[in-house]
């Protein structure tokens, strides 16, 4: 007897809440499109939308391309000091590179004719030796 009025009463307890969540969403503003001279109500030509849309295209377009060149001149006045360091770092370590490559192109011939010059000592100690 007691489940029969205490199963609805707690079904009825758990959607009472969630009733009081739902709301209709505010109302816009009725002058919040008169920045823009644009009339919601009215209905404009497609060649009239076409203009407008290009208009803005060309303005974000010019927008953009002085925003680039704004940040490119504040970034190559900003970093041209590390700029030049890492140059003339890297100049540098081209150069140490290439004396490498000359000690490597020297080191190999010259290991090449020390160990041809040893082998035929070798020879000749063990033939001219009598045994």
């Amino acid at each position: 007897m007691k489940s029969r009025i205490l199963l609805p009463l707690i079904l009825w307890l758990l959607i009472l809440p969630r009733t009081g969540y739902a709301q209709t969403p505010p109302a816009l503003p009725d002058g919040q499109n008169s920045a823009y001279g644009i009339e919601p109500e009215k209905l404009y030509p497609g060649s009239m939308v076409l203009e407008i849309l290009a208009a803005a295209e060309a303005e974000i377009d010019a927008a953009v391309e002085e925003a680039y060149a704004e940040g490119y001149k504040a970034a190559s006045l900003r970093y041209a000091p590390d700029a030049a360091y890492y140059t003339s770092l890297s100049e540098s370590m081209k150069r140490d590179v290439e004396a490498e490559r000359e000690k490597t192109n020297r080191f190999l011939p010259a290991l090449v004719i020390t160990g041809g010059l040893s082998f035929v000592g070798g020879f000749l100690t063990c033939a001219l030796i009598p045994r």
